[in-house]
């Protein structure tokens, strides 16, 4: 059987496609290797409010709300931002892709779960994945595949695709502790070298626990697990992953019959390491293009290069004005980033960033302050 339309990968981005083009009419079908969608899903699981609303997403996945954050210095200073209003979402994974996996399958799709893609051939007429299923090698064929594998990049590799200019490496565990009610942050190159740690509640003593770090990351994430605990309490870790987090722009995203998305394309937000509303926002870009490759039965990699140019138009400047400035940031010592921290709690500096501050959207805000505040002066120092 030839399909529309094969989707490698079951997480946000893909499962968003197969909604789209299957409400079109395509015949779709989704691999994913977990025995379950959403399964053993490496991340804090913060969604924007701007996604859910613009996604129209059910909110049983909800967890917790942020509205408040601590962020702490690496001497211990203090800033707590306080939104007027909710920021964002922690949301539960399992449930957050479950139900945009049910969107697929209500309108048609049809998935494969506990069956890993293994390789993937593109010929003028279609597109030709091998599959494992329980042990199983099986053949499948479609006039398009979606790529939607997250940080595994063997497929790009093996179309020649772009891959990410950088990584950070992160770290997230399901944990229990006493007396964090509030996201904190903690910033500092002695505890997570060119990024950040985190701590989220969720309820009843349950966090979400983790951080990102340019390089060795179960070193730090222990190094801060100890920080918190003799801070803290006893700090019970349930479960804990690692994985690669995209920087920066990749070069080519599409290919004949091929398109990437979220982040196998690098569809990440390269101040904070979050790339699931990205991912959703790319992912409808693809299947604008997809379904006009359908209508005009074309599915070059000419036809297809409307893709990288639109989503690269929508959130390209914020991947790329991110990365700069992360990498500015990485070059400061501890003490410079101390300076910050007192130049950011004085000149109405809180104030400025709460009128501009947008969860989902940096750049605004990040130029802003370069090109209008003190903080602009400091790193025109540094620079020099």
């Amino acid at each position: 059987m030839l399909y529309d339309i094969i989707v490698i990968g079951g997480g946000p981005s893909g499962l968003n496609c197969a909604h789209k083009l299957s409400q079109a009419g395509l015949n779709v079908l989704v691999f994913d290797k977990c025995s379950k969608i959403g399964e053993n899903k490496i991340c804090t699981g913060i969604v924007g409010i701007e996604a859910f609303q613009r996604f129209q997403l059910s909110k049983d996945s909800i967890l917790n709300e942020i509205r408040n954050i601590r962020i702490i210095s690496p001497y211990g200073s203090l800033i707590e931002y306080k939104h007027p209003s909710i920021l964002a979402y922690v949301v539960d994974r399992e449930k957050f892709d479950a139900y945009l996996a049910h969107l697929a399958l209500s309108k048609g799709a049809q998935m494969k779960s506990k069956s890993e893609v293994i390789t993937i051939d593109v010929s003028e007429e279609q597109v030709k994945v091998i599959a494992r299923e329980q042990g199983v090698l099986r053949v499948y064929c479609a006039k398009v595949a979606v790529l939607a594998t997250g940080v595994n990049f063997k497929f790009n590799k093996m179309l020649k695709l772009g891959l990410p200019e950088d990584f950070l490496y992160g770290v997230n565990a399901h944990a229990n502790i006493k007396g964090i009610d509030t996201t904190t942050i903690h910033i500092g190159n002695s505890l997570a070298p060119g990024a950040f740690t985190w701590i989220t509640p969720i309820k009843d003593g349950w966090v979400r626990i983790g951080l990102m770090a340019k390089k060795h990351p179960r070193f730090y994430f222990k190094k801060f697990c100890e920080m918190v605990s003799n801070s803290n309490g006893p700090l019970d870790i349930a479960s804990v992953g690692y994985k690669p987090i995209a920087q920066g722009l990749v070069s080519k995203t599409c290919t004949d019959r091929v398109i990437a998305v979220g982040e196998t394309a690098g569809q990440v937000k390269t101040t904070t390491g979050g790339g699931i509303y990205y991912g959703l926002l790319c992912s409808e870009i693809a299947v604008q293009v997809i379904l006009k490759g359908f209508k005009k039965n074309s599915f070059n990699a000419s036809a297809f290069s409307e893709y990288e140019e639109l989503w690269k138009k929508k959130i390209g400047n914020e991947i790329k004005t991110g990365y700069y400035m992360r990498k500015m940031y990485s070059k400061l010592t501890d003490w410079q980033i101390e300076q910050l921290f007192h130049i950011a709690k004085s000149n109405g500096l809180l104030s400025f960033i709460e009128k501009r501050m947008e969860f989902d959207w940096h750049r605004n805000l990040l130029l802003s302050l370069i090109q209008t505040t003190p903080i602009g002066r400091f790193f025109s120092k540094i620079i020099q």
